[in-house]
């Protein structure tokens, strides 16, 4: 945990606290929102959008297009806050959550993209205690750019 401070998980838990608000998400009701926390240590948040065709856009996925958008390719830290309508997480307790499939293939992408693994910022059973969990744990294995034999060198930001 030493290459972060306490500080930066905390502003990267309130953007994803406070962008999970902004949800739009009358089928599930669950609201999610991420944060990401950049190499040039900027954050970037988006929230779920849902759609009747169920085919919506997932919180990691409204970040990545927030920073993309920005001009910024290298993701170093995310957090995922969600809970149903209603509820209200709080610094104290934000409800991680972990992305789910589709949303770590993408966020490989990125860690293929910058050569290094995204860490992904998780609670203990304690307020302000933390664990951090590099993405390559949770998607072992996984296939990106190296296997269909794409070069991102000129994507890098």
């Amino acid at each position: 945990m030493e290459k972060y401070h306490a500080a930066q998980f905390d502003e990267l838990i309130r953007a994803a606290l406070q962008v999970r608000l902004q949800a739009y998400a009358p089928y599930s009701r669950y609201q999610v929102g991420a944060a990401i926390l950049t190499e040039r240590l900027k954050i970037y948040s988006g929230c779920n959008v849902e759609a009747a065709d169920y085919d919506g856009t997932h919180a990691e996925e409204s970040a990545l297009a927030a920073m993309v958008a920005a001009g910024e390719r290298a993701p170093r830290l995310l957090v995922v806050v969600g809970a149903l309508e209603g509820a209200l997480p709080s610094l104290d307790a934000p409800n991680f959550t972990g992305p789910c499939g589709k949303c770590r293939q993408k966020l490989m992408e990125f860690s293929s993209l910058c050569g290094y693994d995204l860490d992904i910022l998780e609670g203990i059973r304690e307020p302000g205690v933390y664990k951090l969990r590099q993405l390559s744990e949770l998607l072992p294995a996984s296939f990106g750019p190296a296997n269909i034999g794409v070069d991102l060198k000129k994507y890098r930001g």
